[in-house]
């Protein structure tokens, strides 16, 4: 299992070499800030959680879920926020919730995991499972000239198998129904510059369910 204890504890990553998965507000907060506006206030998904430390930044008393393909990560993010309902995914990328549950859905870091003909399959459960209006709000890595140049080593280590450009992002998005309504690119998620030019190495897109 790639995404077990030692992955997270930075044995067989790149980007958690230095530390490990840690709980650091600079990252969260600002993650949390950039899409909380977008999620209204109905229940929130966080697909790929991990230990649950972007979705314990919208613990305001809305039904919270969380799931990620690490049976470890859930453990953590299960202890850490006991109130929330966490489940450990198959890799089908089933998404084992009601249609039109969520109003907004969490997915932060992940979805470059993916292979693009298994994103297919994730972004339209997605779609299935957002209320109508309901915002999908990503993040990763935005696959431009910077990017190749600064993470091309990293990305192989790091698994970073569907990686696309924010203009790409948007097209597939828009392909599942799900109408880009924000987007911006930045240099890290550490720092609080947010960009409309496309050549930052990272990128983020609010996206809207039509209907």
């Amino acid at each position: 299992m790639q995404y077990d204890k030692k992955y997270f504890q930075g044995r067989r990553s790149f980007f958690y070499s230095l530390g490990g998965y840690r709980d650091v507000p600079s990252y969260f907060d600002r993650l949390a800030n950039w899409f909380r506006p977008h999620t209204g206030t109905g229940p929130v998904l966080d697909v790929g959680c991990a230990y649950g430390f972007l979705l314990a930044r919208f613990n305001d008393g809305r039904e919270l879920a969380g799931c990620d393909v690490s049976e470890w990560a859930i453990q953590e993010a299960a202890r850490r926020l006991p109130k929330a309902r966490f489940t450990v995914l198959d890799h089908d990328g089933r998404l084992p919730y009601p249609d039109a549950h969520f109003s907004a859905i969490l997915c932060t870091e992940v979805i470059e995991h993916i292979a693009p003909g298994q994103q297919v399959r994730l972004l339209s459960e997605s779609v299935r499972i957002l209320a109508p209006g309901g915002r999908f709000c990503m993040s990763g890595p935005n696959l431009n000239l910077l990017r190749r140049l600064i993470y091309s080593g990293a990305d192989r280590r790091e698994a970073h198998v569907g990686m696309r450009s924010l203009g790409d992002w948007k097209q597939e998005l828009a392909r599942h129904s799900l109408q880009p309504v924000a987007s911006w690119t930045f240099l890290h998620g550490f720092l609080p510059g947010r960009f409309q030019q496309s050549w930052m190495p990272e990128c983020a897109v609010v996206a809207r369910k039509e209907g």
